[in-house]
């Protein structure tokens, strides 16, 4: 990086300006946030306290943003490395704000825009050529802080510099994927990302189909957000899709497909109407008073409850646990919606391929603009790989469809699909080049999947793999064979993670890293394994259960050589408890932790409680005891709380305040690596602590009261208070603790388990495990 970027000036704070400010606070970058008063530029960091989802990991982040205004302040833009402008899409405004700045500007600043309207070079024509090397467009996805696209976009004077001062900054320090794109109407994932919203909704307008049907289909089963097509859009807001689209028709009068950007009628009804989506609580759905969902009726525009959805394909696609699977059962279905899902699918990844080379020259950042900033999880040539490429090219031509040349080119050559991964690299076919290109690798990045085919992997069971990362340093990979996209704990990972501890014993390997790169680290324990196990009251095989994961949680503490655990997105119960006693933990700033068992009638089990008492006598207890630590921990495991950001878990005691955080979740494993290869030399595991001064009866007198106190105002039921007496048992040291007693690990971890099985033998408990199950959300009784 030729240009250090220590502070940022961003102009305008509406929406997206402030957000994108509030997440150059939570990669600790200050900058000013600028309007054109000051009532604008305070809303506008105010807002980053109030906005839903959190702009910020932590709210004390929000001092890292300063309000400004043009007229006071601009003699602040000599402070910085970088302005980003993202004022309203007017050209003229714009200019006039370029202009205002110049005389101020350091002759090393990047200027860049977040726009994606207006070309780049309209933007630069009035500039001055020095300046014209240091300007190119910095696209960001809203949320800023939760989409992880970053379009780039340079114009024929922007300097190498320049480009990869942004590219190095967004990747590594903001946490983007960078996407490379063209100066042409909203680059790539929008004009992908629209036009395949366009083409599903014109065609469930013209074929029949219900809003619900079609978000039923093009939801998770088939590797899309939950949000799916039209719940999407109210969350964008229909009044911005309709403004992409509309600037997609006016703009691409060459384009084949230019029709499908029309907007519909029943598009305009609603935002002429002021129904915008959710921000207005109706928009393809409503959300009444009751807090009832109905849903649009897209011949009427009338709305009603939701109704059921069955498809054939769907029921088929759900048996499946494989996302190429379930893509195949729902593009080669029989029924209406298999048809219908085929069709959407078919025109948009023949879309796609006939934008090159007009918005990408490769698939690559094609299919990367679909992943990170519309959240597929394959994208458009991945998609056709997993449905097969010469089976649907065949279904396609059958059909009258136009196939791009190139993709029959590639068939014709005897090449069968669009990426390759062996002998640890990935190629891709490059429809320029007419060959396969090599994905160049990028040494942050371990990508498992790649590296595993240069036959790195020791060992694979059912849910876990050993895999050799190099250097010494070993990797237990979960992928759950039942959930794949949660990956609850299950002996496959438990005998896994054992049996690499063993090879660091042995002293064939020195460290290991936990961590792999799926959906979610791990949401918890087997639920459905413990329930079972309850309803035949094979109580022995419980405890032997417990015993084993508290044991194994005890080798990773005390492993020769230091466990370097992963976590990112998902981290609940089981999954704290297994990271808990790494030497180290790399986590992904998007990282949402917590001891969660309460909800389900236990407490934790697999050393939890252990854990928050070790973080907890961290740095000592000083003046006033362990009382008060041990009172926090009681409040963070007892009312379930669930950290929303890595900084946040830090706070409630989860991770300790030395771990690293990382904002590019790709880099986690290449870190996590790098972290236990340095701890490695001369590594000493940590001491038993046989010295645990706890509060013993006193503390838990005061516990249970408070306990008591809550029951009587209504706010925990009576179970709840059974299971908060057992966790204060456990947390204040059980019978053994006092203020002149101490206690050691194994006998906390032995009222853990005792109190465990025990609340695990409760009814009500066993009712809310099978709720939990059933519903996905707590049972309170």
């Amino acid at each position: 990086m030729s240009t250090k970027i220590e502070k940022v000036a961003v102009l305008g704070a509406g929406v997206m300006g402030a957000q994108i400010a509030g997440h150059l606070a939570n990669a600790g970058i200050p900058s000013y946030l600028f309007d054109i008063n000051d009532e604008l530029a305070k809303k506008g960091v105010d807002s980053l306290t109030s906005l839903k989802p959190a702009p910020l990991y932590k709210p004390k982040n929000a001092a890292l943003v300063t309000p400004c205004t043009y007229d006071d302040d601009i003699e602040k833009i000599t402070e910085v490395d970088w302005i980003l402008e993202a004022v309203v899409e007017r050209l003229d405004i714009k200019e006039q704000v370029y202009n205002n700045l110049l005389p101020h500007l350091k002759n090393t600043a990047i200027l860049t825009s977040n726009t994606s309207g207006i070309p780049l070079a309209d933007l630069t024509a009035t500039l001055p050529d020095d300046l014209k090397q240091r300007f190119m467009i910095t696209h960001f996805f809203n949320p800023p802080r939760y989409m992880q696209l970053l379009e780039l976009v340079r114009g024929e004077q922007t300097s190498d510099d320049t480009y990869n001062t942004m590219v190095e900054f967004g990747e590594s320090v903001l946490g983007k994927g960078i996407v490379h794109a063209k100066d042409t109407p909203n680059f790539i994932g929008n004009r992908i990302g629209v036009f395949g919203m366009m083409v599903t909704m014109n065609l469930a307008i013209e074929q029949g189909f219900t809003i619900e049907e079609v978000d039923k289909l093009t939801g998770p089963i088939s590797g899309r957000p939950k949000s799916a097509t039209f719940r999407t859009s109210d969350v964008v807001g229909l009044d911005t899709m309709r403004h992409v689209s509309k600037t997609t028709y006016e703009k691409v009068l060459n384009d084949e497909e230019r029709d499908m950007f029309k907007i519909p009628d029943i598009l305009d009804q609603l935002v002429d109407s002021g129904r915008l989506g959710q921000k207005t609580k109706a928009g393809f759905y409503k959300k009444n008073e009751d807090k009832t969902i109905f849903s649009l009726d897209l011949k009427t525009g009338e709305y009603s409850p939701q109704e059921k959805v069955r498809f054939d394909c769907f029921r088929i696609a759900k048996g499946h646990q494989k996302l190429p699977d379930k893509l195949k059962a729902l593009c080669y279905g029989d029924d209406r919606g298999s048809k219908y899902f085929w069709e959407i699918t078919a025109r948009t990844l023949i879309y796609s391929a006939n934008r090159i080379p007009e918005i990408s020259d490769d698939i690559v950042n094609i299919d990367n603009g679909m992943k990170w900033g519309f959240g597929w999880e394959m994208g458009p040539f991945e998609s056709w790989d997993a449905i097969g490429v010469q089976k649907s090219v065949n279904r396609m031509k059958s059909e009258g469809k136009k196939v791009p040349s190139w993709i029959l080119e590639m068939l014709e050559s005897g090449r069968e699909s669009f990426y390759i991964i062996e002998k640890g690299e990935r190629n891709y076919w490059c429809p320029i080049q007419k060959q396969p290109v090599v994905i160049k690798s990028n040494p942050k990045i371990l990508n498992l999947a790649i590296h595993k085919t240069g036959v790195k992997t020791l060992k694979r069971d059912l849910s876990a793999s050993i895999n050799d990362l190099g250097d010494g340093i070993l990797n237990v990979e979960f992928h759950s064979i039942l959930q794949p996209t949660l990956n609850p704990i299950d002996g496959s990972y438990i005998e896994m993670i054992n049996t690499a501890l063993d090879l660091i014993e042995k002293g064939d390997y020195k460290g290991m890293v936990l961590g792999h790169q799926g959906a979610n680290f791990c949401a918890g324990a087997n639920l459905n394994l413990i329930l079972d196990l309850c309803k035949n009251q094979m109580w022995d095989e419980l405890i032997m259960a417990i015993k084993v994961l508290q044991d194994t949680t005890q080798r990773i503490r005390f492993s020769k050589g230091p466990v370097v655990a992963a976590p990112f997105q998902l981290a609940l119960g089981g999954g704290v408890e297994i990271i808990q006693p790494a030497a180290h933990r790399v986590v992904a700033a998007e990282t949402y932790m917590g001891l969660v068992e309460v909800g389900v009638g236990l407490i934790p089990g697999g050393g939890g409680n252990l854990r928050m008492i070790l973080n907890a006598m961290d740095g000592g207890t000083g003046r006033m005891g362990a009382f008060q630590k041990i009172q926090k921990a009681f409040e963070v495991v007892g009312f379930a709380k669930v950290a929303t950001s890595a900084d946040e878990a830090k706070h409630l005691g989860y991770l300790k305040k030395d771990d690293t955080i990382v904002l590019n979740k790709d880099y986690l494993i290449q870190t996590a690596k790098e972290k236990a290869v340095e701890m490695a030399n001369g590594y000493e595991p940590p001491t038993y602590r046989d010295d645990l001064k706890l509060p013993g009866s006193g503390g838990r007198t005061a516990l249970s009261m408070a306990l008591k106190g809550f029951k009587m105002q209504g706010k925990i039921s009576e179970h709840d208070l059974k299971i908060g007496e057992k966790l204060a048992f456990v947390l204040t040291g059980g019978d053994k603790a006092g203020l002149t007693k101490t206690v050691d690990e194994q006998y906390i971890l032995d009222i853990e388990r005792e109190a465990f099985v025990s609340l695990a033998g409760e009814k009500l408990s066993q009712d809310r495990i099978s709720f939990m199950l059933k519903k996905g959300k707590p049972l309170r009784n």
